[in-house]
């Protein structure tokens, strides 16, 4: 992602390979194979602008076997990521050099993803770890060529080879101070808005957020100006009464504007109802032009609405713009596959993750802790945006805010932006049998 005051610079172009591979003793074997094949990889391809199978995330979010075995086609995946991968339950500096993602599909869970460096006298073995729910693996090796594979049931599947990449952020603030720079941030002004963002008993004010031992808490808070005092809205044509809000919401509105790259922020978002967390941009000037996304959208990286009682809580991503007619068009979704990155037993309040846009001249690429779950090639913005980070409270939410929980608070433990793309490699095959262990 670019700075608007810098000039543009060519990205690098994302590495790919798909190399399908097939055997049999007879031309009829070699064309079942092949047919099975093709069905297969219809399967295992990442989806465009959707939510990954219902299905296929209850099934990975659940999953504790400890020995999986698998068979067939297997998509094996390498890439190379800016270090977004750092869950954890407390704050953390943002860690230093990039990340190999290595990932498996189907997954699974358990089996051991062996990494190996190209050397002069052929593959290395430099280290190993275990597939998690996403059929994923995580390395952060020293400079070099690799590749990842994985074996079960007597064969072995391997990626394609990718290089690590050195990664600089352009942008990156850890809030080690004891508030907001005020030459980066500011708190936006937004006050009992009704129409564009229905917030209508709500403003936004610095008092309901702070920092605090590195970590920028965004909060909701009574209006002591408006204290006693009802609001009364109406939220999908049914009126009801709240007290006056302030809302946090803080921007590099004025001072920091990116185009293209990667965007990042470790958070911990808030347990209580009735309010949403964001981390999101927004385009220069906060300006649309109707019906031509390439001219700004707003990109809500993450989004969460809190506690729902059911256990199935999971973050939200979209694109908006504007049709003539001041028509919001919306695309993305909440995505369950998503709560594949939590802790067993914890939930999204309990642990902070890194949530993140690969935003390319031609798609989107949301990510948390490094992990893909929603891909999005329309409505692609050119513009200059600029960050914003916030907890809200609009109509349609406030029947659910209790007194108790305005004391909560988003945690965001830091936020980074990379003037870069990814690079992987990705293969498609039956595998081939593993080599035998030396007697």
């Amino acid at each position: 992602m670019q700075h608007i005051s810098a000039r543009d610079r060519s990205q690098p172009s994302r590495e790919a390979a798909v190399l399908v591979v097939t055997s049999g003793a007879t031309v009829l074997v070699l064309g079942l194979l092949v047919g099975l094949l093709v069905g297969l990889l219809v399967g295992l391809l990442p989806g465009t602008a959707h939510a990954a199978d219902d299905a296929t995330m209850s099934t990975a979010a659940t999953t504790t076997v400890t020995d999986a075995r698998r068979s067939g086609a297997v998509r094996g995946t390498l890439a190379a990521l800016p270090p977004i991968v750092q869950p954890g339950t407390s704050a953390a500096a943002p860690q230093d050099g990039g990340v190999l993602l290595a990932t498996f599909a189907p997954a699974a869970p358990g089996r051991t993803v062996t990494l190996e460096r190209r050397t002069d006298r052929g593959w290395r073995v430099v280290a190993s770890a275990r597939e998690d729910a996403w059929g994923s693996a995580a390395f952060s090796p020293r400079s070099g060529a690799y590749r990842a594979l994985t074996t079960s049931a007597g064969r072995t599947w391997v990626t394609g080879t990718v290089a690590t990449t050195r990664w600089e952020p352009v942008f990156e603030d850890t809030f080690s101070g004891s508030d907001l720079d005020p030459a980066v941030w500011n708190d936006q002004k937004r006050e009992h808005e009704s129409v564009y963002a229905p917030r209508t008993c709500a403003r936004v004010d610095p008092a309901a957020r702070r920092v605090e031992d590195g970590v920028l808490h965004l909060g909701v808070a009574a209006d002591p100006a408006r204290a006693g005092l009802p609001c009364a809205y109406t939220s999908g044509g049914t009126a009801g009464t709240s007290r006056y809000l302030l809302n946090s919401q803080v921007a590099t509105e004025h001072t920091r504007a990116f185009r293209h790259g990667i965007v990042a922020a470790r958070i911990k978002p808030q347990r209580a109802k009735g309010m949403h967390s964001g981390f999101w941009m927004l385009p220069q000037g906060t300006t649309y032009v109707d019906g031509v996304p390439a001219a700004g959208t707003e990109i809500d990286v993450m989004e969460f609405f809190g506690e729902n009682g059911r256990g199935t809580e999971t973050v939200g991503s979209h694109i908006h713009y504007y049709e003539p007619g001041w028509h919001k068009v919306s695309l993305g979704d909440y995505f369950p596959t998503a709560r594949r990155s939590l802790g067993a037993g914890r939930s999204w309040w309990q642990e902070f993750h890194v949530f993140s846009v690969e935003w390319t001249p031609s798609e989107y690429i949301f990510r948390i802790d490094g992990r893909e779950y929603y891909r999005e090639t329309r409505a692609v913005s050119q513009a200059p945006q600029y960050l914003v980070l916030s907890n809200l409270t609009s109509d349609y939410e406030l029947d659910k805010l209790t007194a108790d929980e305005l004391g909560d608070t988003a945690q965001v433990d830091w936020v980074r932006v990379f003037d870069a793309t990814s690079q992987q490699a990705s293969r498609i095959t039956l595998g081939r049998k593993a080599a035998r262990p030396a007697a």
